[in-house]
């Protein structure tokens, strides 16, 4: 919501897989018990699922790993949700992926793993681990191939920093395209055909990691602020943290734009064998830079 300020054992590889299986079938059959629950309730009523809570661990790195080796050997794929409970656009793709049509989707297709992002201190070993420089808000949502390790749906994530506005149709749209092994939009990303599109893409990663040291230095200024404006009394924000929380949530948005705008340029030039420079945006000084 970024928006809304709110003698030791031997272990082996069939022991683990086994103990993933059966913690797997656990989990299932207690959501598809809260699912039976929801049936009948408004989307207003729908309770949030266990699983879709926000909860704050040690090792994020153990958690994503078991997501992924659950995914493999169910043959699905991951869908991994940084956010916070603080963040209302979080807490609405919770409500929605709690409601008996996303539930189907996801029981069927998707091992999820929801990740407590603190405030925005914590995650970036996550992003990190499959190639993203950083994470542009809450609730960032990837959907992953457990084989690859690829991000299928890089370039449509920042639709779900505003979760609590998309209609549910949409979600059940947008999650039962990327179930498909053979959809169109798992192949979102440019093809590498030749030098010149690998020089612009490298040209366009470089700008990305960048900005996104900038953001994430950001992430550090507003954090404690949030924190202090979410654990008041009066949830009263402060001209700094309201200042700041604009700056932010500016560069954030711009940055994402421009690299979809970039990827674009990237593509004609490369149809159409022109050599011409990428238009590299330029942005304006945080106050305390």
């Amino acid at each position: 919501m970024l928006n809304h300020f709110i003698r030791p054992n031997v272990i082996t590889p069939n022991s683990i897989r086994n103990k993933l299986l059966i913690i797997f079938t656990m989990l299932i059959t207690f959501s598809c018990a809260q699912t039976k629950e929801n049936d009948h309730k408004t989307s207003a009523e729908i309770d949030v699922l266990p699983e879709y809570v926000f909860s704050p661990v040690i090792n994020h790195s153990e958690q994503v790993e078991q997501t992924l080796t659950i995914a493999k050997i169910q043959n699905k794929k991951a869908l991994l949700v940084l956010g916070a409970q603080w963040c209302h656009d979080s807490k609405g793709l919770a409500k929605n992926f709690s409601t008996p049509e996303m539930q189907q989707i996801l029981i069927d297709n998707y091992q999820v793993l929801f990740i407590d992002v603190g405030y925005l201190e914590k995650g970036f070993d996550v992003v990190k681990k499959f190639n993203l420089p950083v994470y542009y808000g809450t609730p960032t949502v990837m959907v992953v191939d457990p084989n690859s390790a690829k991000v299928l749906n890089r370039s449509s994530m920042q639709k779900w920093l505003n979760a609590d506005k998309v209609p549910l149709t949409e979600y059940v749209e947008y999650f039962n395209a990327f179930s498909s092994n053979n959809s169109a939009l798992n192949s979102n990303e440019l093809v590498e055909t030749n030098q010149a599109m690998q020089t612009y893409l490298s040209q366009i990663n470089k700008f990305e990691q960048q900005q996104a040291v900038r953001l994430k230095e950001a992430y550090g200024v507003i954090g404690p602020l949030l924190q202090q404006y979410m654990e008041s009394d009066d949830k009263k924000a402060s001209d700094e943290f309201s200042n700041t929380w604009e700056q932010v949530h500016d560069l954030r948005y711009r940055i994402q734009d421009d690299i979809q705008a970039l990827m674009a340029q990237a593509k004609t030039n490369v149809d159409t064998g022109s050599s011409a420079p990428l238009d590299l945006p330029t942005y304006p000084a945080f106050r305390w830079e």
